[in-house]
């Protein structure tokens, strides 16, 4: 499956979500298709996919949805893939407490993604990642050595906490 969809995808997606672009219905539909079947998403914006291959479509769309979900408030940056953002900027006791809803969610069936992806979004609202890498890995989800999974949780746990604890000079 060629790689050369993505990009202009996320290109558009960004420019939609810019604050003066006066078209803010596309987005809106996406962000309603989320969690619907993907018939209603493409009757209204099937243009947005029209460069999708048939097998990532389900995928385009779910990313897309989320990305028009958070206003892009998550931006793009290029190699940060979902799990190094879901993992990145946290304390140690932050990271503890997240990393019960992160193993959910890598897990998780591709029926219940839609859901508890919306869920894991909304917890790293902005902050940004590789929003074309997340939807190749979407595609990728059902994937029978689960190398998707693999990844993000060597992203997740690879991203450094901060200091959460004072030095010990700061306490004497």
């Amino acid at each position: 499956m060629s790689a050369t969809w993505q990009m202009p995808l996320v290109n558009h997606l960004t420019r939609l979500a810019a604050p003066d672009n006066p078209d803010r219905a596309a987005l809106a539909h996406l962000r309603r298709g989320l969690g619907r079947p993907i018939a209603e998403t493409l009757s209204r914006v099937g243009w947005l996919f029209d460069r999708v291959p048939d097998e990532a479509l389900e995928s385009a769309v779910l990313a897309a949805g989320l990305f028009a979900w958070v206003k892009g408030d998550c931006k793009h940056t290029d190699n940060v893939d979902f799990g190094r953002a879901f993992g990145a900027g946290l304390t140690r006791d932050e990271k503890q407490q997240r990393e019960k809803r992160f193993t959910d969610l890598l897990d998780t069936d591709a029926d219940d993604l839609p859901y508890k992806l919306r869920q894991a979004v909304a917890l790293i609202r902005g902050t940004s990642f590789d929003w074309a890498t997340l939807m190749r890995d979407l595609t990728h989800w059902d994937h029978i050595d689960k190398w998707v999974q693999k990844t993000w949780a060597r992203g997740y746990w690879s991203a450094p906490a901060t200091d959460d604890e004072p030095d010990d000079d700061e306490t004497t």
